[in-house]
């Protein structure tokens, strides 16, 4: 269906562009042929050369394990050693002979086999197989191989460790946050921007969410501070990324505009969350986190108002922005003088705020921004029925009522989602 919606919006783009004579009659018709082949049918070598290499890293370590008394030390090392070079050889004349996606693959396999022989070597001389530096040692190997042949597969495995690095420094030592992931963290960043490589930008962000998601107690812990001061650092933190992401969405809108939909989909869920009145203690030791917290609260102040200076953000919706900022500020005042008020003025504003954005991504252009503030407003709406009237209709008839309120939203929802859709489309056009 989307493949469908691309070509002909892409057809009529290419009349428009041969009328205008920036593009011939020729170049469009092989523009159009290109785009018409199928994604999956270009890239299928390619994931089977990298499922395969995956395959042949755990075939050798797994053949090493079933017959570990049999083999010698020497001849385990020789094996995984050996195998590793001979992998990473074999992907010089791969890539001269024109097949990059093999090439690729025997990097992934190196790679492989070289974190065998970090678990093999720790195995053979009784090295502590809880100890994290072997996984941080594959870690930088992988981010070393990306940056030098460059090798995107190498990148996805780097990251990857990233994460299983710190999940294991977690289960070692969990009242202290691992700041040391921020290193290969940003040097992974940084190769994902370098490579130009969507996907790894992807798994670079979500790898630092993951972070913060798993080490939140921890950094609470550090910082004497409750779960509600944490859930407002992080929500400061993902309008910063928001406002940010407004001003790289001309020289690199792909990865604005998936860093610019991370950091929406974050404020909201977060935003949510003061419903549910978390714990809002600000410990006496807390010194550190309220410079953070102005820090952060500076930074978005400025970020918004260079934004609208520039003219890429308008000023309602500026306003819109300093509503999800000030409301969460508001959260420990308005929860210590009332908290009875609390779950119903911020479902108020999480209504208004979903419908801003519906606005918000139809001045902006922006599909996505359309899309998820009717999911957020529906979601709301569905989380305050069963919330409320569950106590108080008869069973079938809160049911009865549900599915009738369901429907009917739906199609209402779903008609004005595609009004908005199309003119933001047609805008772009």
């Amino acid at each position: 269906m989307w493949q469908r919606a691309y070509l002909n919006r892409l057809k009529r783009d290419l009349d428009l562009w041969i009328e205008r004579g920036w593009v011939t009659a020729a170049n469009a018709e092989a523009i159009l042929k290109s785009a018409e082949e199928r994604p999956t049918a270009r890239r299928m070598p390619a994931i089977l050369a990298i499922l395969g290499a995956v395959l042949i890293g755990f075939a050798v370590m797994s053949f090493v394990a079933a017959n570990w008394a049999e083999i010698s030390k020497l001849a385990k090392l020789v094996m995984i050693f050996g195998g590793m070079w001979v992998a990473w050889l074999a992907a010089i004349p791969l890539e001269r002979r024109g097949h990059p996606a093999f090439a690729q693959a025997a990097v992934l396999i190196g790679l492989g086999l070289f974190g065998g022989g970090i678990m093999l070597i720790a195995q053979i001389y009784h090295i502590v197989t809880n100890d994290p530096g072997g996984v941080l040692a594959w870690c930088i190997a992988a981010l070393a191989a990306a940056w030098l042949l460059p090798s995107r597969p190498a990148l996805a495995l780097g990251i990857l460790l990233a994460v299983i690095w710190t999940g294991f420094t977690l289960s070692l030592e969990e009242t202290t946050p691992h700041w040391a992931f921020w290193l290969p963290w940003a040097a992974a960043f940084a190769l994902s921007l370098r490579l130009s490589w969507l996907p790894g930008f992807h798994l670079a962000l979500i790898a630092g969410f993951v972070w913060q998601a798993i080490w939140g107690p921890a950094i609470a812990e550090s910082f004497r501070v409750d779960a509600a001061w944490l859930i407002l650092f992080y929500l400061l933190e993902a309008l910063a990324i928001w406002l940010a992401a407004l001003f790289f969405a001309g020289r690199a809108p792909r990865f604005a505009t998936a860093a610019g939909a991370y950091a929406i989909v974050i404020a909201f869920v977060l935003f949510w969350t003061w419903q549910l009145n978390p714990d809002r203690v600000l410990g006496e030791n807390a010194v550190l986190y309220a410079p953070l917290l102005l820090a952060m609260l500076g930074l978005v102040a400025v970020l918004a108002a260079l934004a609208v200076a520039r003219g890429l953000l308008e000023l309602r919706h500026a306003a819109g922005i300093a509503t999800l900022a000030l409301a969460s500020l508001a959260f420990p005042a308005l929860d210590s003088a009332a908290p009875a008020l609390v779950p119903w003025v911020y479902a108020a504003l999480f209504l208004a705020l979903a419908a801003w954005l519906v606005a918000y991504g139809t001045a902006h252009e922006s599909r996505f921004a359309v899309n998820f503030g009717f999911v957020a407003f529906g979601a709301e709406v569905l989380y305050l029925y069963f919330e409320t009237l569950n106590t108080l209709l008869d069973t079938a008839l809160f049911f009865a009522l549900g599915g009738v309120l369901l429907i009917a939203g739906a199609l209402i929802m779903e008609r004005m989602r595609r009004r908005l859709v199309r003119q933001a489309e047609g805008g772009a056009a």
